[in-house]
């Protein structure tokens, strides 16, 4: 992780990219971004901008823009300057060049950081399941049409407040029996990539909050079973999957490391377990890309 000075050479990470408007020569205007250089497809990146000695009596609100969509995050004072952070997805599809743009609303300051993104060979996984969780029933399509319809309302959801900033937790202890992005085969058809991530868990096993949120959603559904979604601000939102029992309801506030339930094998499974899913802006990341960050 570095910083690079905002008027670095075009060659840089971060640039300066001057606005027709005579502040934004004015050093107390300075924008600056800390990214990495490099990220894997199916990561999520954390960007900080940061604004040195703002006009007094203003309070900045970044706009962080990326893959065509917008997170306002409201700014904290960090010393002398003003200091904000966001997530970003680099999602299992992404290209070798993104870029972060990050602007105050009125437009006197602005840069970019450019990641180099390193494409990942995604394995194949094949599962046995009931083959009416590969071919449900007419009498069940209206139930999963709405409830997709509700899980879409909610990960759409991006808020300016910062809910994670508490760090991040492993849900439960278990290791990986699931890797995040392989391509599914449900009894040898292909369904989807995988958008989570798989942890061992005995049946009724603690689940933990990723990070500090509020419950948007809490109830069962035909794949996920009894599953809670969880946002934690900005458009970051974690989905626990396969629940044998809840202890939250929309609208609870939540704090890391709070439990949310316990480990079952409800829904679409072979066996009891915990799935883990992260998704940013609505794009699915490896949540366990947060927890390498957290060490």
């Amino acid at each position: 992780m570095r910083v690079v000075p905002l008027f670095a050479s075009c060659l840089a990470i971060l640039a300066l990219l001057a606005l027709p408007d005579a502040r934004a020569a004015d050093p107390e205007r300075e924008l600056r971004l800390q990214a990495p250089a490099n990220a894997r497809q199916g990561t999520a990146v954390r960007v900080t901008a940061f604004i040195d000695a703002f006009a007094p009596g203003e309070e900045p609100e970044i706009l962080f823009s990326w893959l065509k969509k917008r997170v306002r995050a409201r700014a904290v004072r960090d010393g002398t300057r003003w200091r904000a952070e966001t997530l970003v997805p680099v999602g299992v599809n992404a290209g070798k060049k993104l870029v972060v743009h990050a602007s105050t609303p009125t437009g006197a300051a602005k840069a970019d950081a450019r990641l180099s993104v390193a494409a990942v060979a995604w394995p194949e996984q094949r599962i046995s399941v009931n083959k009416n969780y590969v071919t449900p029933p007419k009498d069940v399509l209206s139930r999963i049409k709405a409830e997709r319809a509700r899980s879409a309302q909610a990960v759409a959801r991006v808020t300016p407040e910062r809910l994670w900033e508490d760090g991040f937790v492993r849900p439960v202890p278990g290791v990986v029996t699931s890797a995040f992005g392989g391509k599914r085969m449900f009894n040898g058809k292909m369904r989807s990539y995988h958008r989570g991530v798989d942890l061992r868990g005995a049946q009724g096993t603690p689940i933990r909050a990723l990070a500090g949120g509020e419950v948007v959603l809490a109830e069962n559904m035909y794949y996920s079973g009894n599953v809670v979604y969880l946002d934690h601000g900005q458009g970051v939102i974690s989905l626990y999957c396969h629940m044998s029992s809840m202890n939250v309801q929309p609208g609870d506030r939540v704090r890391a490391g709070q439990v949310l339930g316990k480990v079952g094998a409800t829904g679409r499974v072979t066996g009891p377990h915990l799935h883990l899913g992260l998704l940013i802006l609505g794009e699915a990341v490896d949540p366990l890309s947060l927890l390498a960050e957290s060490k």
